[in-house]
Order: structure tokens, then C-alpha cells, then sequence
């Protein structure tokens, strides 16, 4: 299902905006489509480990969708995203000078650009006047999956419920299939992309109304080696939307794209209907879903903030541990001076007693030296006072000559 190119609008440049909900295959379409001809922008994001083969999406792209919606109190998660085109629209002055400055810096003056990220889907229409305004057209590639398939992903991506991602599934293809209307698209059937690639760029230069000026044998290879089947992790039958529990938007919703990605021109009553299903959901419990986005965008702060508040705790137990183990250290040296002082104590005291018991023989031994003295110069005095009375005696004097004679005797 398409239109071609208004005759009058050659002259201007064309960009292939690969469109559709996440996790549909739109990053393989901007690959496959970069490879036949179509150039990507200057800056793409890296692969991640849910998409390894990488996003080809540029992340100032990303960054300014994110932005546009936080502006109008939405995210790219919304399950009501399906209203957030026309509010974003209204705010489309503060934000269309940045997405012409980006289209500028990305991609210059080429041709044939290739523009991907899930969350234009929801914001066609801005970007459709920031397109037309650098004079290029848009030729829209809407990218059709299984819901459930896309459930699945988001599931293993993020942990998304089933429910969940059918209403926001339903939303995005709501809202792309809306605000493309009257311009150049196709709509590319996740599976036929893989099995019939090459059908598939048929389709698209129909639409284009060119063809993509890379279409060889070498690239046909490369896009071979890149397009592999095994890359689908998830699949799941039309049936499946038809069980009970399953609301039927949805189902409603993915038979009118199928049909448009197999050729038909349904008629858009039945997404009108479902649209206005969701309108009306949305007024209904759209603020308490406000209040739960605000409360979800306020958990990195509260993460960095825990994660701070771990931080400190950690260096805090930390130096706890340290003071700890200096005070335990400490304790030890105290109780080892303890120990030393109490030994060098006993010790001084043993010194002591020594010294004690050594005065005490000193002075028992200096009063018997007194004792002795005391007899000893009782002794001398008795000896003088013999010897005075000898000398003073007759005999002495008597026996004078006789000593001198001996003394000379002696000498001689």
C-alpha cells in the first residue's frame, strides 16, 4: 500500500524514514536499506547487547524525540502515545530549529537519507514540517511485527507485561499509520523483509518512485550475510491475537497492517475505532499513569542517591573497620605494656629488696666494725696506759743503758 511521489516534487531531495514500534525490525530495514544506496547519518548509536548487529539510529535523534516528549509529559514507554502527536506538534517552535540543525550536521545535502527511530513514529508530524522545511520529502518504510513477537522483546529487553506492550504497540502503529497518510510509504511485514528481501526494496522504489542506486551482486551478498533468519527470536501466528484475554485493539489493529503489508487499501474505520478506544482510555486513567511516569522518572535520582548513600555507607564501615583494628591493635600494645610495665615493676621491686637486704648487711656489718673499734681503742688506751706505767716505772729507767746497748747490737 503506498503512493508515489508528487510529479512536481523531483527536484527535491527524498529521505527513507523507517517508522514503526520498537522492536519490529526497524533497525534491520535502516541497515538493508543503507546497504542498497540509502546514507545513514553521521553519528548512529553502538549496538547494545539486545541489538548486537547495532540501532542505525542517531542518538542526537533519539535525544531530541526523548525531549519533545518529556516536554509534553510523555515518554517513548507511553501506552497512550497514540495522543502525544498532536501535543507535540503544539510545542513543535522550541524544538524544530534543533531537528533542522540536525538533519544539517547529519546528513548535509545528501540524497536518499536514511532516518530510524521508533519514537518518530509517535511524532511524525513535527517531523514531517522539520523535513519539508530543508526541502526534502519523506518516503515512509512502516515496519509491521506480531504483537505478541514484540511483546516478547520487550519482554526480554526490559521485563515489559504482555499487556503492556500491546497497548503500546497498538499505540505506535496507531499513531505512524495516521500521520503518514497522503504521503509515500509502504508497509513491510517483518517476515517478508526476511524471507524476500529483495521484494521487498521492489516495493520501496515503487513507492520512492527511483530506484536505490546500490542494488549489485556484492551488496546482495553483504545484505545475505547481514538479514539472517536465525536473528528472529520470537514468532507467533495471527490466531494467536484471537484467545480470550487478549484485547482486541490489538488484534483489530495488526490484521489492518497486515492487509496494507500485503498489498490492500482497507478501509482505516476499524483503527478509528480503536483509536478512539484509547482516547477515551486515556481520559479516563491517562493522569494516573502521569503520576506513575513522574514517580519513574524521579528513580535514577533516587538510584544515584541510594547508590550514594551506599557509597558513604561503604567508606564509613570502612574506616569503622579501621578505627577498629587501630583500637584493637592499641588494646594489644596496651595490654603487652601491661604486662611489661607489671614485669619491670616486679623487677624494680626484686632490685630493691636486693639493695634492701644488702644495706641491712652493710649496717649489720658496719655496727660490728663500730663494736670492734669501740673494743679496739679500749684496747689501745689499756696498751698506752700499760706502757705510760712501764715507762714511768723504776725498772724502766734501770734497764735504759742495757736497751741502748741492744739496739746498738742490732744496728751493728
Amino acid at each position: 500500500m503506498g503512493s508515489k511521489v508528487k510529479s512536481g516534487a523531483a527536484a527535491r531531495r527524498q529521505a527513507l524514514v523507517v517508522a514503526g514500534m520498537h522492536r519490529s525490525g526497524t533497525s534491520a530495514m535502516a541497515r538493508l536499506l543503507s546497504l542498497v544506496g540509502g546514507s545513514l547519518p553521521e553519528r548512529v548509536m553502538d549496538p547494545g547487547p539486545d541489538n548486537p548487529l547495532g540501532y542505525w539510529e542517531p542518538w542526537e535523534m533519539v535525544a531530541l524525540d526523548d525531549a519533545i516528549l518529556r516536554s509534553i509529559g510523555s515518554r517513548w514507554d507511553n501506552v497512550f502515545a497514540v495522543v502525544d502527536s498532536d501535543r507535540a506538534f503544539a510545542a513543535r517552535d522550541q524544538f524544530l530549529g534543533q531537528a533542522k540543525a540536525f538533519l544539517e550536521l547529519n546528513f548535509g545535502d545528501r540524497d536518499l537519507m536514511v532516518m530510524k527511530d521508533p519514537r518518530s513514529s509517535i511524532l511524525t508530524r513535527f517531523w514531517r514540517q522539520a523535513l519539508d522545511e530543508v526541502d526534502v520529502d519523506p518516503v515512509y518504510v512502516i515496519m509491521v511485527r506480531h504483537p505478541f513477537e514484540v511483546a516478547e522483546s520487550l519482554k526480554a529487553r526490559a521485563g515489559t507485561s504482555r499487556e503492556t506492550a500491546l497497548l503500546l504497540w497498538t499505540s505506535y502503529m496507531l499513531a505512524v499509520e495516521r500521520d503518514t497518510r497522503g504521503a509515500p510509504r509502504i508497509f513491510v511485514d517483518y517476515a517478508d523483509m526476511l524471507n524476500d528481501w529483495r521484494g521487498v526494496l521492489d516495493r520501496v522504489e515503487v513507492v520512492m518512485g527511483r530506484t536505490l542506486p546500490n542494488r549489485t551482486p556484492e551488496t546482495a551478498a553483504e545484505v545475505e550475510t547481514f538479514l539472517s533468519k536465525s536473528h528472529r527470536h520470537h514468532e507467533a501466528q495471527a490466531e494467536a491475537l484471537e484467545q480470550p484475554g487478549v484485547w482486541p485493539g490489538a488484534a483489530k489493529t495488526y490484521a489492518w497492517l497486515r492487509a496494507a503489508a500485503q498489498g490492500a487499501s482497507p478501509s482505516t474505520a476499524p483503527l478509528a475505532k480503536v483509536e478512539a478506544e484509547l482516547v477515551a482510555l486515556e481520559r479516563a486513567i491517562g493522569f494516573v499513569m502521569v503520576d506513575m511516569r513522574r514517580e519513574l522518572d524521579q528513580l535514577p535520582v533516587a538510584k544515584a542517591e541510594a547508590a550514594q548513600a551506599r557509597e558513604a555507607e561503604a567508606r564509613a564501615t570502612f574506616l569503622l573497620e579501621d578505627v577498629r583494628r587501630e583500637a584493637a591493635a592499641t588494646q594489644d600494645y596496651l595490654a603487652r605494656f601491661r604486662v611489661e610495665v607489671d614485669e619491670a615493676i616486679a623487677q624494680w621491686g626484686r632490685e630493691v629488696e636486693s639493695e634492701r637486704v644488702k644495706v641491712e648487711i652493710l649496717r649489720e656489718r658496719l655496727a660490728q666494725k663500730d663494736a670492734e673499734a669501740v673494743t679496739l681503742a679500749a684496747e689501745v688506751a689499756a696498751a698506752r696506759a700499760e706502757t705510760q706505767a712501764l715507762m714511768e716505772s723504776t725498772s724502766w729507767k734501770v734497764t735504759r743503758p742495757l736497751r741502748a746497748i741492744v739496739r746498738r747490737l742490732k744496728r751493728g
